[in-house]
């Protein structure tokens, strides 16, 4: 564990004033007292009511197997304005009592029928859990995924073959924990849907590395080609790792893509510049556990640029575990909440990509943050925040908004392109993760004015297969009822591309049709439209808190 002393640094560094919070504790009136070992937290509209609930993944430890917990689930009542409890535990009904070790839920349509299942569990070489939801109830579904023991530390969801389903990227810690000196290290692995929620093992589809503890994985297009490749953090390893997809599903190791950092916890996807691809925040994985910001140069190069964007106060190498990005000022840019063993901290973007430190975020009493979500619980416009804690603090914690959170008026961003046949669009609010309760509609409009739904398929992207003939408009509507709509434009040099090629070069906005020239269109219409080397230096795979 973490030594009193490192704590004590933390308390004193970052305490906040507690008289001007930006988020309020309303604990009491939702999840009440928990005390399991909670690793990460999700918030999803399980039971499609349009209230946003809550997920906590249970069950320790650190490094070694500890006791194993219940999963818990807690549908959102809504009424936050009046008296009483405003959430409702449902854990038994979608979880089906199971006990376990989880270190990640995760909530995603499997089956395809419009409905959100459940996908926990499997660490510490336990056998993954799928529950999927299906006239109104959950069904044990476990026997559809690979019957074999994992000990995974994340999972993502994401079609990463471009078949229109979801598949699963996992991190796997391997069969020997992490905590043992016989430790080296477990194979990423990739599990494919058949698009009725059956999953195949195909990881070896996935360069073949061991990864030495990896605490998160992610799908997310970073060479800007329209396809998930997979980021995978390593703790006990010199570098992490960055996998390029080719279309299909099958993966190739970029060796050069990313620093060679060790003890990272977390890779956090987000367009911080402005500059219409993605760049990555990493957590601990700097000297003395300070945190990363990487800047894409649009073809999946990322360069450390901390040293100007991440510095001061604002990355006190507080042993982070884990990041969201959310527009707290409602300015267009991407802010950071980072969750941590000591305070939570905000901060808050320049513009530029530039963050400082701001006083007063969260109540200064989650000693044990492991899991953090972002999402609009009361539906008033701003954004709430659940906090899930183990190690050394096990309460959860639901934060609601106060004030000092802008409500969301502003538009989301759209880029849109044009890819074998499929209009595509990457679609954020400056929000992390993109989740499908952010969202009230996202569509494609062909020069008929006929609407046509778009599909989720991973990171902020979606796909319509296939794309209108000629030119079309991509059109979001946020939760909040923001609206815009970004055009495609036909007639570039590429717009009949080879299947598995990137269409639209010379297409969306303009005559060049670049992704930065597409983003700075939307940009303007948007606006026009508002008036833990190892933790600590640790030298062997034992616990270094």
């Amino acid at each position: 564990m973490r030594s009193a002393l490192m704590v004590l640094a933390i308390v004193v560094t970052a305490a906040g004033d507690a008289a001007a919070q930006r988020w309020t504790d309303v604990t009491a009136t939702c999840l009440g007292t928990t005390s399991e070992w909670t690793n990460k937290v999700e918030l999803a509209d399980v039971d499609g009511d349009g209230q946003i609930d809550i997920l906590a993944a249970n069950g320790g430890d650190y490094d070694v197997a500890g006791t194993a917990e219940a999963s818990r689930v807690w549908r959102n009542l809504g009424n936050w304005s009046g008296a009483g409890s405003h959430c409702e535990e449902i854990s038994a009904q979608a979880l089906g009592g199971v006990t376990g070790l989880s270190r990640v839920i995760k909530a995603a349509d499997v089956d395809g029928d419009g409905d959100l299942d459940l996908v926990f569990g499997g660490a510490y070489q336990t056998q993954l859990r799928l529950f999927v939801r299906e006239a109104g109830s959950w069904r044990d579904a476990s026997a559809q995924l690979p019957q074999q023991p994992t000990s995974i530390g994340d999972i993502e969801f994401g079609d990463v073959d471009r078949d229109g389903d979801l598949d699963m990227l996992i991190g796997d810690w391997g069969a020997t924990p992490p905590g043992a000196n016989t430790y080296v290290g477990g194979q990423t692995r990739l599990y494919l849907n058949n698009g009725s929620g059956q999953f195949a093992d195909a990881t070896a589809q996935l360069p073949s590395v061991l990864v030495g503890w990896t605490w998160d994985v992610e799908l997310a297009d970073i060479d800007n080609d329209w396809d998930l490749d997979a980021l995978v953090s390593c703790k006990l390893c010199g570098d992490n790792f960055a996998f390029t997809n080719d279309g299909t599903g099958q993966f190739t190791q970029a060796p050069n893509a990313l620093p060679a950092l060790s003890n990272n916890y977390e890779f956090e996807p987000m367009d911080i510049d402005g500059d219409g691809d993605l760049d990555l925040m990493t957590l601990n994985d700097g000297e003395s556990l300070r945190d990363i910001l990487l800047v894409n140069d649009g073809a999946g190069h990322f360069t450390d640029e901390s040293a100007t964007r991440l510095a001061g106060t604002a990355n006190p190498g507080a042993d982070d575990n884990v990041t969201a990005f959310l527009d707290v000022d409602n300015d267009g840019d991407a802010d950071i909440l980072v969750g941590t063993l000591g305070d939570d901290r905000l901060l808050v973007n320049d513009g530029a990509g530039v963050f400082t430190l701001a006083a007063s975020a969260t109540p200064n009493d989650t000693r044990g943050t492991l899991g953090i979500a972002v999402g609009d619980l009361d539906g008033d416009g701003r954004l709430d925040v659940v906090q899930g804690q183990g190690e050394q603090a096990f309460t959860e914690k639901v934060q609601l908004a106060t004030a000092m959170i802008a409500v969301d008026t502003t538009p989301p961003l759209i880029r849109v392109d044009l890819v074998a046949g499929a209009a595509v669009a990457r679609v954020h609010d400056h929000h992390s993760p993109s989740r499908l309760h952010d969202w009230q509609r996202v569509w494609v409009e062909d020069a008929a004015g006929q609407q046509t739904d778009m599909h989720w398929y991973g990171e902020y992207l979606w796909r319509l297969q296939p794309a209108p003939s000629g030119s079309f408009n991509v059109c979001a509507k946020d939760r909040a009822g923001n609206q815009t709509c970004a055009p495609y434009v036909f007639g570039g040099v590429d717009d009949v591309a080879p299947p598995g090629g990137n269409g639209g070069g010379g297409g969306c906005c303009d005559a060049g049709g670049s992704p930065a020239s597409s983003l700075l269109l939307v940009a303007l219409v948007a606006l026009s439209a508002r008036s833990r080397s190892r933790r600590r230096g640790c030298g062997s795979a034992a616990r270094c808190r």
